[in-house]
């Protein structure tokens, strides 16, 4: 099936493991970056899994605007129903999350932070193709001012049987920051348990120009 996304709705099946490693190269208001993004998720139980994330991201001309998060998730399925899933993520990040501008200037949040993420979706078979497609919402506390809500929507599906999209959608509402609208597509292929993808990224109603080109391999069990 297409790389199921990281969102709220799914956990792993018991001892089922998820590994991501994403590079991006980033443009910010015109200014090159490299972004390095691991990721993990690990079926502790059938209901419950825990996942791990890394995500790095320098600008060599801009160093004010270099970000690092590390961010640990405890997730949980709420209920399910033919095909239908809920879920509720709680967990704790750390590090330099969000640079952005307000009517004093530029400023930055950093630290420790923490978030809570509700979602559902499908997975399934659609006209004998496996498809996926879910909502989040979440919100991200971190010192004062920086606090946000996210909305995100995506969904995935197999076009053939090693060609697969994902496209995924985000709404942001900060404190100070502002409102920030992204959206990425992949195409990727299977190559058995490990799937690889290329794709896009770009900002489209924020307070900066941003796009990335991106590259993903994940592997699974």
């Amino acid at each position: 099936m297409s790389g199921v996304a990281e969102a709220a709705p799914w956990v792993r099946e018991d001892g089922g493991w998820y590994g991501r490693a994403l590079g991006a190269h980033d443009s910010l208001n015109g200014v090159d970056g490299w972004r390095l993004d691991l990721y993990g998720e690990y079926g502790v139980t059938e209901k419950i899994t825990v996942t791990l994330k890394n995500e790095a991201v320098i600008y060599p001309d801009a160093p004010a605007f270099d970000r690092d998060l590390w961010r640990l998730t405890a997730r949980r399925t709420l209920a399910t129903y033919k095909g239908w899933t809920a879920g509720a993520e709680l967990g704790a990040f750390h590090g330099s999350t969000l640079n952005a501008s307000s009517d004093d200037g530029l400023f930055f949040c950093d630290g420790t932070g923490f978030e809570a993420r509700l979602g559902g979706g499908w997975s399934g078979v659609y006209k004998q193709r496996p498809l996926y497609a879910f909502a989040d919402v979440a919100h991200l506390a971190q010192g004062s001012g920086c606090g946000r809500t996210r909305i995100e929507f995506g969904y995935g599906q197999d076009l053939t049987k090693h060609i697969f999209l994902g496209q995924q959608l985000w709404f942001e509402e900060g404190e100070f920051s502002g409102r920030s609208v992204k959206t990425e597509s992949q195409l990727g292929v299977h190559l058995g348990r490990v799937d690889v993808s290329v794709g896009y990224r770009e900002e489209i109603g924020g307070t900066f120009n941003e796009n990335a080109v991106l590259i993903a391999i994940v592997a699974k069990r």
